[in-house]
Protein backbone atom coordinates (compact mmCIF):
# COMPACT_ATOMS: atom_id res chain seq x y z
CA UNK A 1 0.00 0.00 0.00
CA UNK A 2 2.86 2.38 0.77
CA UNK A 3 4.20 1.85 -2.74
CA UNK A 4 0.82 2.76 -4.26
CA UNK A 5 0.72 5.95 -2.19
CA UNK A 6 4.27 6.84 -3.27
CA UNK A 7 3.44 6.25 -6.94
CA UNK A 8 0.29 8.39 -6.68
CA UNK A 9 2.32 11.18 -5.06
CA UNK A 10 4.84 11.05 -7.91
CA UNK A 11 2.06 11.11 -10.51
CA UNK A 12 0.59 14.16 -8.75
CA UNK A 13 3.97 15.91 -8.96
CA UNK A 14 4.11 16.45 -5.18
CA UNK A 15 7.06 16.18 -2.79
CA UNK A 16 6.96 14.39 0.54
CA UNK A 17 7.33 17.76 2.30
CA UNK A 18 4.36 19.24 0.44
CA UNK A 19 2.14 16.30 1.36
CA UNK A 20 3.39 16.43 4.96
CA UNK A 21 2.60 20.16 5.19
CA UNK A 22 -0.89 19.55 3.81
CA UNK A 23 -1.60 16.90 6.43
CA UNK A 24 0.21 18.57 9.32
CA UNK A 25 2.63 15.64 9.62
CA UNK A 26 6.39 15.32 9.54
CA UNK A 27 8.21 14.46 6.32
CA UNK A 28 9.67 11.40 8.07
CA UNK A 29 6.17 10.05 8.74
CA UNK A 30 5.36 10.29 5.02
CA UNK A 31 8.59 8.47 4.22
CA UNK A 32 7.93 5.68 6.75
CA UNK A 33 4.40 5.07 5.43
CA UNK A 34 5.58 4.95 1.81
CA UNK A 35 8.34 2.47 2.68
CA UNK A 36 6.11 0.30 4.85
CA UNK A 37 8.14 1.12 7.98
CA UNK A 38 5.31 2.57 10.08
CA UNK A 39 3.84 -0.37 12.07
CA UNK A 40 1.33 1.82 13.93
CA UNK A 41 -0.17 3.57 10.91
CA UNK A 42 -3.94 3.89 11.29
CA UNK A 43 -6.76 3.59 8.80
CA UNK A 44 -7.43 7.29 9.35
CA UNK A 45 -3.83 8.06 8.34
CA UNK A 46 -4.12 5.97 5.17
CA UNK A 47 -7.47 7.60 4.35
CA UNK A 48 -6.07 11.12 4.77
CA UNK A 49 -2.85 10.40 2.85
CA UNK A 50 -4.77 8.71 0.03
CA UNK A 51 -7.22 11.61 -0.34
CA UNK A 52 -4.41 14.15 -0.59
CA UNK A 53 -2.73 12.32 -3.50
CA UNK A 54 -5.98 11.54 -5.31
CA UNK A 55 -6.75 8.00 -4.11
CA UNK A 56 -9.66 6.46 -2.18
CA UNK A 57 -8.93 3.59 0.22
CA UNK A 58 -11.25 0.67 -0.38
CA UNK A 59 -10.19 -2.95 -0.40
CA UNK A 60 -7.40 -1.64 -2.62
CA UNK A 61 -6.36 1.86 -3.63
CA UNK A 62 -8.05 3.05 -6.83
CA UNK A 63 -7.60 6.40 -8.62
CA UNK A 64 -10.60 8.57 -7.83
CA UNK A 65 -11.87 9.86 -11.17
CA UNK A 66 -9.47 11.80 -13.35
CA UNK A 67 -5.92 11.80 -12.04
CA UNK A 68 -4.69 15.04 -10.53
CA UNK A 69 -2.81 17.01 -13.19
CA UNK A 70 -0.34 19.82 -12.77
CA UNK A 71 0.56 22.42 -15.36
CA UNK A 72 3.76 20.54 -16.15
CA UNK A 73 1.84 17.47 -17.29
CA UNK A 74 -0.45 19.58 -19.46
CA UNK A 75 2.67 21.09 -21.03
CA UNK A 76 4.11 17.62 -21.59
CA UNK A 77 1.02 16.47 -23.49
CA UNK A 78 1.01 19.73 -25.41
CA UNK A 79 4.58 19.04 -26.50
CA UNK A 80 3.42 15.76 -28.04
CA UNK A 81 0.27 17.19 -29.61
CA UNK A 82 2.30 19.94 -31.27
CA UNK A 83 4.11 17.19 -33.22
CA UNK A 84 0.97 15.31 -34.24
CA UNK A 85 -0.86 15.67 -37.54
CA UNK A 86 -4.27 17.39 -37.34
CA UNK A 87 -5.67 14.12 -38.73
CA UNK A 88 -5.56 12.79 -35.18
CA UNK A 89 -8.66 13.49 -33.10
CA UNK A 90 -7.63 13.64 -29.44
CA UNK A 91 -9.65 13.48 -26.23
CA UNK A 92 -8.32 13.86 -22.70
CA UNK A 93 -9.19 12.13 -19.42
CA UNK A 94 -11.08 9.34 -21.20
CA UNK A 95 -12.91 7.19 -18.65
CA UNK A 96 -12.95 3.42 -18.77
CA UNK A 97 -16.17 2.01 -20.29
CA UNK A 98 -16.92 -0.24 -17.30
CA UNK A 99 -19.59 1.10 -14.91
CA UNK A 100 -18.02 2.18 -11.64
CA UNK A 101 -14.46 2.08 -13.01
CA UNK A 102 -12.86 5.35 -11.93
CA UNK A 103 -9.69 5.07 -14.03
CA UNK A 104 -9.07 7.40 -16.99
CA UNK A 105 -6.56 7.49 -19.84
CA UNK A 106 -4.60 10.73 -20.12
CA UNK A 107 -5.27 10.99 -23.86
CA UNK A 108 -6.84 8.91 -26.61
CA UNK A 109 -6.06 9.92 -30.21
CA UNK A 110 -7.79 8.35 -33.20
CA UNK A 111 -7.53 8.18 -36.97
CA UNK A 112 -9.49 5.77 -39.17
CA UNK A 113 -8.32 2.27 -38.29
CA UNK A 114 -6.16 3.21 -35.28
CA UNK A 115 -6.89 4.20 -31.69
CA UNK A 116 -3.83 5.34 -29.75
CA UNK A 117 -3.82 5.68 -25.96
CA UNK A 118 -1.27 8.04 -24.38
CA UNK A 119 -0.22 7.90 -20.75
CA UNK A 120 1.93 10.88 -19.69
CA UNK A 121 4.40 10.77 -16.79
CA UNK A 122 6.49 13.60 -15.44
CA UNK A 123 8.07 11.18 -12.99
CA UNK A 124 8.64 7.60 -14.17
CA UNK A 125 9.77 5.81 -11.03
CA UNK A 126 8.57 2.20 -11.44
CA UNK A 127 8.57 0.77 -14.97
CA UNK A 128 6.78 -2.46 -14.08
CA UNK A 129 3.99 -0.88 -12.03
CA UNK A 130 3.39 2.11 -14.29
CA UNK A 131 3.55 0.22 -17.58
CA UNK A 132 1.33 -2.54 -16.19
CA UNK A 133 -1.30 -0.01 -15.12
CA UNK A 134 -1.16 1.59 -18.58
CA UNK A 135 -1.54 -1.82 -20.26
CA UNK A 136 -4.64 -2.53 -18.17
CA UNK A 137 -6.20 0.76 -19.29
CA UNK A 138 -5.30 0.01 -22.93
CA UNK A 139 -6.97 -3.39 -22.68
CA UNK A 140 -10.13 -2.07 -21.07
CA UNK A 141 -10.42 0.83 -23.53
CA UNK A 142 -9.75 -1.43 -26.50
CA UNK A 143 -6.99 0.86 -27.79
CA UNK A 144 -4.88 -0.48 -30.67
CA UNK A 145 -1.65 1.23 -29.63
CA UNK A 146 -0.09 2.43 -26.39
CA UNK A 147 2.33 5.32 -26.08
CA UNK A 148 4.11 6.04 -22.81
CA UNK A 149 5.02 9.72 -22.86
CA UNK A 150 7.79 10.60 -20.39
CA UNK A 151 9.25 13.96 -19.55
CA UNK A 152 12.83 14.00 -20.81
CA UNK A 153 14.76 14.11 -17.53
CA UNK A 154 17.82 12.32 -16.21
CA UNK A 155 15.69 10.61 -13.57
CA UNK A 156 13.31 9.16 -16.15
CA UNK A 157 16.15 8.07 -18.42
CA UNK A 158 17.78 6.28 -15.49
CA UNK A 159 14.49 4.54 -14.66
CA UNK A 160 14.22 3.27 -18.23
CA UNK A 161 17.83 2.12 -18.26
CA UNK A 162 17.30 0.26 -14.98
CA UNK A 163 14.47 -1.75 -16.58
CA UNK A 164 16.96 -3.35 -18.97
CA UNK A 165 15.74 -4.71 -22.30
CA UNK A 166 12.11 -5.15 -21.26
CA UNK A 167 10.93 -1.69 -22.42
CA UNK A 168 12.31 -2.34 -25.93
CA UNK A 169 10.61 -5.73 -26.09
CA UNK A 170 7.23 -4.45 -24.90
CA UNK A 171 7.40 -1.08 -26.70
CA UNK A 172 9.29 -1.92 -29.91
CA UNK A 173 8.59 1.19 -32.00
CA UNK A 174 11.58 3.57 -31.68
CA UNK A 175 10.94 7.15 -30.67
CA UNK A 176 11.91 8.60 -34.06
CA UNK A 177 9.61 6.20 -35.92
CA UNK A 178 6.75 6.83 -33.49
CA UNK A 179 6.99 10.61 -33.83
CA UNK A 180 7.27 10.35 -37.63
CA UNK A 181 4.07 8.27 -37.77
CA UNK A 182 2.20 10.68 -35.51
CA UNK A 183 3.36 13.65 -37.60
CA UNK A 184 2.24 11.89 -40.79
CA UNK A 185 -1.14 11.00 -39.32
CA UNK A 186 -0.70 7.24 -39.70
CA UNK A 187 -0.74 4.13 -37.54
CA UNK A 188 2.70 3.73 -35.91
CA UNK A 189 2.37 -0.04 -36.22
CA UNK A 190 3.04 -0.83 -32.57
CA UNK A 191 3.58 0.54 -29.07
CA UNK A 192 6.37 2.89 -28.07
CA UNK A 193 7.96 5.10 -25.46
CA UNK A 194 8.70 8.75 -26.19
CA UNK A 195 10.71 11.18 -24.06
CA UNK A 196 9.93 14.84 -24.69
CA UNK A 197 10.43 18.15 -23.02
CA UNK A 198 7.42 20.15 -21.93
CA UNK A 199 5.96 22.92 -24.11
CA UNK A 200 6.32 26.01 -21.86
CA UNK A 201 3.22 28.12 -21.51
CA UNK A 202 0.84 25.47 -22.82
CA UNK A 203 -0.40 24.74 -19.31
CA UNK A 204 -1.39 28.35 -18.75
CA UNK A 205 -3.20 28.49 -22.08
CA UNK A 206 -5.08 25.22 -21.60
CA UNK A 207 -5.20 24.50 -17.86
CA UNK A 208 -6.12 21.02 -16.75
CA UNK A 209 -9.46 20.69 -15.02
CA UNK A 210 -9.36 17.47 -13.03
CA UNK A 211 -12.52 15.97 -11.62
CA UNK A 212 -13.37 17.02 -8.09
CA UNK A 213 -11.68 14.71 -5.62
CA UNK A 214 -13.75 14.06 -2.52
CA UNK A 215 -12.10 12.47 0.46
CA UNK A 216 -14.05 9.75 2.31
CA UNK A 217 -16.10 10.98 5.25
CA UNK A 218 -14.26 10.64 8.50
CA UNK A 219 -15.98 8.43 11.03
CA UNK A 220 -16.54 9.60 14.58
CA UNK A 221 -13.21 10.26 16.29
CA UNK A 222 -11.12 10.29 13.13
CA UNK A 223 -11.25 14.02 12.47
CA UNK A 224 -12.12 15.82 9.25
CA UNK A 225 -11.06 14.41 5.92
CA UNK A 226 -8.35 16.34 4.06
CA UNK A 227 -9.15 17.76 0.60
CA UNK A 228 -7.01 16.72 -2.38
CA UNK A 229 -3.56 18.21 -2.60
CA UNK A 230 -3.27 21.15 -5.07
CA UNK A 231 0.09 20.71 -6.82
CA UNK A 232 1.85 24.03 -7.45
CA UNK A 233 3.23 24.63 -10.98
CA UNK A 234 6.81 23.46 -11.44
CA UNK A 235 6.96 21.63 -8.10
CA UNK A 236 10.04 19.48 -7.65
CA UNK A 237 9.82 15.92 -6.44
CA UNK A 238 11.63 13.90 -3.79
CA UNK A 239 13.87 11.16 -5.10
Amino acid sequence: MGGELRLARHNAGATMQQVADRLGWSKSKISRIERGLSPCVTLADITAFAAVVGLRPYLKLYPLGAALRDIGQVELLAGLNARMSPRWHSEHEVLMPKPGDLRAADQVSTIPGCRLMVEAFRRFSDYQAQSRAARAKQRDLGADRLLLLLEDTRTNRRALAAAGLEPRRSFPIPQRAMLAALAAGRDPGGDGIVLLRRLPGAGAATPATPATLVAPRATKGEGAAVPPFPVPPGATQDV
